[in-house]
């Protein structure tokens, strides 16, 4: 039986600032039909302890699952204390639905949500059985839209969803992975989640690779994500009239739900005795516990969204206002820094990353990132663990111009 993981099991919260509101959604003109997309784009980092404290440059990196949502390669990259042929990590975070109220979460202008009531979710795994990995994450956003004519309360889901497979190569110099990714749509009733009002569903190809040379403190990252568009279930609830207009629960539903194409590249120089990767073999538990603390990583990326077509913003469509978003390339870069001020006991990251604006009114803003983690004790979970399992406790800051977040986690340390 292998022992329970805990490196990557995040709960976290994010809390905004107060802030007025730059242009209300209320001005611009109510949607009075179905032609139109919904633009699924997520500026902010959104992310676990260490992703959110290197301000989302982690797609060289890609260790565990918080490296499937930047790099298809990531389920068969191996962490430096990985040493079991077979082997595996679990991850689950959400947000607190009053952290967000006062936040311009999707920087258009305009503070708040449409809707007060929801949750933001990210869970996923990952197994790694000898070179090859397979790794799943979902990111789920549930609304409460209110009650129908019969007293039922409806919700509102939007999914995006990630399946990937992955080997590395030549002595795991290089890793290549290929998979797919999902977005999707539903509106269901409280009492009964399985009975749809509404399903839109959409499916496409992702690819990604990373190349770690073992003689070099380096590591360099690719990966390609098709645009995916989510039309409505054939032979579902929801029909369009004649004018090829659907309206559920009181929405105006879109033609479809549109992930942009992603194109995102990397790299990482770890500086210091620390090596940034080592070779597989039998002894590599062994030669990790020996290894030197001491590094400097320095960590930058490139992320490329494309245009959609004819999109307004999801909060838009909650609100059923018309306001133009994702018509144009939007291009994210981010650096961070990691390093560990005292060894096996204290680690420090820092960065700072743009995050574009899919919409024409406002322009980018630069986020500033900060996270640490702090070595606590030893505990084996009344035997579950290894008896010289040690705990930490981590946590996050991310700020920038009408927004601020922070969060915190548990895991283990290594």
């Amino acid at each position: 039986m292998l022992p329970p993981r805990a490196s990557s099991l995040v709960w976290f919260v994010t809390v905004a600032v107060l802030a007025s509101s730059g242009g209300a959604l209320a001005d611009n003109p109510p949607l009075t039909g179905s032609n139109y997309a919904i633009d699924v784009y997520q500026g902010p980092v959104l992310a676990p302890v260490r992703v959110t404290g290197l301000a989302g440059a982690y797609a060289p990196i890609a260790e565990g699952v918080e490296g499937l949502s930047v790099n298809t390669a990531a389920p068969a990259v191996r962490s430096l204390y990985s040493s079991k042929h077979v082997d595996y990590d679990v991850s689950l975070a959400f947000t607190f639905p009053s952290s967000l109220r006062d936040t311009d979460f999707d920087n258009n202008g305009s503070v708040g949500f449409a809707k007060d009531e929801f949750v933001f979710a990210q869970l996923g795994g990952l197994i790694q059985w000898g070179p090859w990995g397979l790794g799943a994450v979902a990111s789920v956003q549930s609304y409460v839209l209110g009650q129908d004519v019969n007293g039922q309360i409806l919700n509102l889901g939007m999914t995006r969803f990630q399946l990937q497979l992955a080997r590395n190569f030549f002595e795991e110099e290089l890793v290549v992975g290929v998979g797919l990714r999902t977005v999707a749509l539903n509106i269901n009733t409280a009492q009964d989640v399985s009975n749809a009002l509404a399903d839109m569903l959409g499916t496409n190809l992702e690819a990604g690779a990373i190349w770690t040379p073992m003689h070099l403190p380096l590591r360099a990252a690719l990966s390609l994500r098709a645009p995916v568009k989510g039309s409505l279930t054939p032979g579902g609830p929801a029909t369009a009239d004649d004018a090829g207009n659907v309206m559920v629960a009181g929405l105006y539903l879109p033609a479809s739900v549109r992930l942009p194409w992603e194109i995102e590249a990397g790299v990482a120089w770890q500086f210091g005795a620390r090596p940034l990767q080592i070779p597989w073999g039998p002894d590599r538990a062994e030669r990790f516990k020996e290894l030197p603390r001491s590094k400097l990583l320095l960590t930058g990326s490139v992320l490329l969204s494309g245009a959609v077509s004819n999109a307004i913003g999801f909060d838009s469509f909650l609100s059923q206002r018309l306001e133009r978003s994702g018509r144009r390339l939007s291009i994210s870069p981010r650096i961070g820094v990691e390093l560990e001020p005292i060894e096996n006991r204290l680690q420090l990251r820092a960065g700072s990353y743009l995050e574009p604006s899919r919409f024409d009114t406002v322009g980018p803003r630069l986020h500033g990132t900060a996270s640490a983690e702090v070595r606590l004790f030893q505990w084996s979970v009344f035997g579950l663990m290894s008896p010289d399992t040690s705990w930490r406790i981590s946590g996050f800051a991310d700020v920038s111009r009408l927004y601020f977040a922070w969060g915190f986690g548990v895991g283990t340390w290594h």
